[in-house]
């Protein structure tokens, strides 16, 4: 409004100047009577001179008076119109002036901001309301119509004076009227146009008008729902965000000015810091703006991965505060992290880790405060190596059969990863090998430096998908492997074993998944477990970070390859029950190993006098029973052997019934998959299991939660379908685990178990469930065992039973 202000008093000035001499002509000059009474005057001279007289005729009166002149109306007419408009807008502009000012102190008079807030907001849906925007726009419409009228009125004064000077005014109306109209229209064709007028935005309505008319031509009904009229800087906001072409190409040509026009440090520093922002989103790589940054990092115009390079190495100066100094590292690291596959060997070259190394014993890191840099450091030293050996690999890769080419390979190592072993004899057989290894080396390297820091490194698992890794693991390279998750261990079991997953899981997660560490099938013969892995799966308390961890694994079926030799190789029984207490938390987990393989494990179960064996046999029975259910598979296969009841010779005096039963003894009898007998074997096993138990012997490995994993799922069994033997045989051992000391804290498990749960309350007999014991001899057992257990429980005052 200033600015308007300010032209609408110069232009009326100017224009008052113009009127000063031109209203003159809409009156008769003085000067014309005088020449009318000079006149009269010689015509009586002639007159008298003749001898004749006449009267001059009062009042003076000019004959045929025509008026002023149509060149000298239309001027004034013009110039008069183009003055009130001047002035008018420097009213408006004044009073805009003061709206706005009084906006603003209406606004701001509260103290309270919730006050000043809804003052505001009420202003200025106000303002929006009463359309205050229109009336500024408004404002340079008028001064420019009223610029136009002047130029009109202009070449009518000078039409009268000389006609070659009014041709030459017009003329300049006319470039100028065209021009404007072209200022009009031209951001209707071009939306990245510049020029504007106060009629663009009419005009483009208009536009929009005639635009949207004929996109209807034709419609039953022109009005679709969603279809609005699209504003001017919809349009443009559009035409500027939309991927395209030429959008790249702005966007490239942008970045490659802002990259030359950084002139030092200090301004190069803000845009180093964008860099990663750029490239990375939450969701991974922001894929449209990676060749526009390689293009920066590669061109020889902006060499913004080696300026990036420098900056990071004026770290080592010791001219930076400490402040500084972090912050660059920070930004720097980051960086080269981000561009790190863009930059060229000779950036490379310029980082070494020996300079790292230094910079790490120069600069002392509180592990308290200063997190972010090491976990920053490693992440960008894991990336490092593995360009520096991408570009050496691609160069060496024609001729790693020569000599000198091996000798430099292998002093790349050394510089890439210090203290890597390297026979010099043996150069000529071994640079293959090295080659071929050195990309694991520096992935084991990562792990075991990031296992030692208070937090997961500077974007771990994109780190990770940069390294990537053939699909095998070279044999050589197992004790690495082997030492990385020792480390692991080390750090995890002792500090971080919690009952929640911890980052240190996360790592365990990646290293086993990320590494290829199972050979084929055919070769997992000669693969056992290592003693670190058990323990993870023992020792560590949260089950969900062990099911995280091992759910990729236990689909492969390597690993059950390798866990079956393991059990079948070691000799120690410390070594079985570790492995076989690791499986059970596999198992456990619902971790469940090929069906084929089930019958393998129970084979090398066989024979082993330690606990954990009937804990991980009644596991692999119910779940092979719930697998052939599943299929709905009754046919012979190699777990039929294992699917038998052995009725076993009963030592019970008190029953003849039992030992008449008994009799059978070492008569095997096979068991229908399709019914529910085998739930009821596999219960009687492992009570029998926990009633065996003895000092020498053990209990069972988790005993509790195997008996919940075996209860029979779904309803009771049909008295018809478990067979009289298994019904004695469950008897006699569901006494005996009563009366067994050992048992007597899973008793609870067992009265409310599947089997006996709606017995023990009552139930049966009635709503149409009748006791699956039909038995009477197995009935009166477990109704003796039953009464006698809440007799006990009712004198403790703890439990009552019917």
């Amino acid at each position: 409004m200033e600015g308007m202000l300010i032209f609408a008093g110069l232009f009326s000035a100017v224009l008052t100047a113009f009127l000063v001499e031109s209203y003159k002509t809409l009156n008769r000059d003085p000067e014309d009577l005088t020449v009318l009474l000079l006149t009269r005057i010689s015509e009586q001279i002639v007159a008298s001179a003749n001898g004749s007289a006449s009267a001059i005729p009062l009042p003076l009166k000019f004959e045929n008076d025509p008026g002023p002149t149509r060149a000298a109306f239309a001027c004034n007419a013009l110039w008069f119109l183009s003055l009130g408009l001047s002035l008018s807008c420097a009213l408006i502009a004044t009073l805009v002036e003061q709206w706005a000012r009084e906006f603003l102190h209406r606004t701001d008079i509260h103290s309270a901001p919730i006050i000043r807030a809804r003052v505001f907001s009420f202003l200025y849906y106000g303002l929006r309301r009463f359309n205050m925007h229109a009336i500024v726009d408004v404002i340079p419409l008028l001064l420019h119509l009223a610029l136009l009228l002047f130029f009109s009125g202009l070449v009518a004064f000078l039409i009268p004076v000389n006609i070659a000077i009014a041709i030459i005014a017009a003329a300049m109306l006319f470039v100028l009227a065209t021009a404007y109209s072209a200022l009009t229209v031209f951001p209707l064709r071009y939306l990245d146009s510049p020029y504007r007028t106060p009629l663009t935005g009419a005009f483009w309505n208009v536009h929009q008008y005639f635009k949207t008319k004929r996109q209807h031509r034709g419609r039953a009904h022109p009005h679709t729902e969603g279809e609005t009229k699209q504003t001017m800087i919809a349009a443009l906001t559009r035409a500027a965000t939309e991927v395209s072409k030429n959008h790249e190409d702005r966007d490239r040509a942008a970045l490659t000015w802002t990259v030359k026009s950084l002139a030092d440090d200090t301004e190069l520093e803000p845009f180093v810091d964008a860099i990663p922002d750029i490239l990375w989103g939450p969701e991974g790589r922001r894929e449209p703006y990676h060749d526009i940054i390689r293009t920066l990092v590669v061109s020889r115009h902006t060499k913004l991965g080696s300026r990036i390079v420098a900056l990071y190495k004026s770290c080592e100066t010791g001219l930076l505060s400490p402040t500084t100094l972090k912050r660059r590292r920070i930004i720097c690291m980051k960086a080269i992290w981000s561009i790190g596959p863009f930059l060229s060997p000779s950036d490379l070259s310029h980082l070494s880790r020996a300079n790292f190394e230094k910079q790490r014993k120069n600069v002392t890191w509180d592990r308290d405060t200063d997190l972010e840099i090491p976990g920053l450091a490693h992440s960008m030293w894991a990336l490092i190596p593995w360009m520096c050996f991408q570009f050496d690999a691609q160069r060496i890769k024609g001729t790693l059969g020569t000599r000198t080419s091996a000798y430099t390979f292998m002093h790349m190592i050394n510089d890439l990863w210090p203290g890597f072993p390297v026979d010099y004899a043996a150069l000529e057989n071994t640079h293959r090998h090295t080659w071929e290894t050195a990309p694991y080396l520096n992935l084991f390297d990562y792990f075991r430096s990031a296992i030692a820091l208070h937090t997961l490194p500077y974007r771990f698992h994109s780190t990770l998908k940069f390294i990537e890794l053939p699909q095998a693991t070279p044999a050589p390279l197992r004790y690495d492997f082997d030492h990385t998750f020792t480390v692991a261990m080390q750090n995890l079991l002792p500090t971080d074993n919690t009952p929640e997953p911890g980052w240190r899981d996360t790592l365990v997660k990646e290293l086993r998944r990320e590494t290829p560490y199972w050979p084929p099938e055919a070769k997992t013969d000669r693969i056992t477990l290592h003693s670190d892995f058990l323990r993870y799966l023992n020792d560590r308390i949260s089950d969900e970070a062990v099911s995280e961890a091992m759910t990729p694994l236990t689909r492969m079926v390597q690993l059950w390859e390798v866990f079956a030799n393991h059990l079948e190789t070691v000799s120690t029984a410390l070594d079985q029950q570790n492995t076989l207490t690791a499986m059970w938390r596999l198992l456990s987990l619902g971790l469940y190993p090929p069906p084929p393989l089930v019958s393998r494990f129970l084979d090398a179960c066989l024979g082993l006098n330690i606990p954990s064996v009937p804990s991980v046999v009644a596991i692999l029975k119910a779940r092979h029973v719930r697998y052939s259910l599943d299929i709905k598979s009754d046919s012979p296969n190699s777990m039929d052997r294992w699917l038998v009841a052995t009725v076993v010779p009963s030592t019970d005096t008190k029953s003849e019934h039992v030992n008449a039963v008994a009799s059978t003894s070492s008569v095997k009898h096979s068991i229908s998959i399709t019914g529910d007998n085998p739930y009821v074997v596999l219960y009687t096993e492992f009570l029998e299991a926990c009633t065996r138990s003895t000092e020498t012997v053990g209990f069972p490995h988790e005993a509790a939660r195997t008996f919940r994993f075996i209860n029979l799922p779904g309803p009771l069994p049909h008295p018809d379908v478990v067979q009289k033997t298994n019904q004695i045989r469950f008897a006699v051992a569901f006494r005996n685990f009563f009366e067994s000391p050992l048992c007597a804290d899973l008793r609870p498990i067992i009265v409310h178990g599947s089997l006996m749960s709606r017995h023990t309350h009552g139930k049966w007999g009635s709503h149409g469930y009748d006791w699956w014991l039909s038995d009477p001899t197995a009935r009166e057992i477990v109704v003796a065992t039953l009464t006698q257990y809440a007799e006990e429980m009712a004198s403790l005052d703890v439990y009552s039973m019917r």
